[in-house]
C-alpha cells in the first residue's frame, strides 16, 4: 500500500510540475537569466520580438531589474 501512495504522489507531482511549464512557459527561461550580465538578460532571446521579450521582463521584476529600469 505504501508502494501505491508513493507512486500517487509522484504522478501528481509531475502532473502539477507539467501543468505549471504549460501555463507558465517563461518560468524556465527566467531561471537560467538569473546568472547571466545584465547585457545578457536584456538581449532578446531566440523566438522572442523585442516588444515580446520586454513583455516577459515585466512579469519578472526581481530578476530584469536592469533591464527595465
Amino acid at each position: 500500500m505504501n508502494k501505491q501512495i508513493l507512486l500517487y504522489v509522484i504522478v501528481g507531482l509531475l502532473i502539477i510540475g507539467l501543468l505549471v511549464l504549460t501555463f507558465f512557459p517563461g518560468t524556465i527561461r527566467a531561471w537560467q537569466d538569473s546568472g547571466k550580465s545584465a547585457s545578457e538578460k536584456c538581449m532578446p532571446q531566440p523566438g522572442y520580438t523585442e516588444q515580446e521579450w520586454k513583455d516577459h521582463m515585466s512579469h519578472h521584476p526581481n530578476v530584469y531589474r536592469e533591464c527595465l529600469s
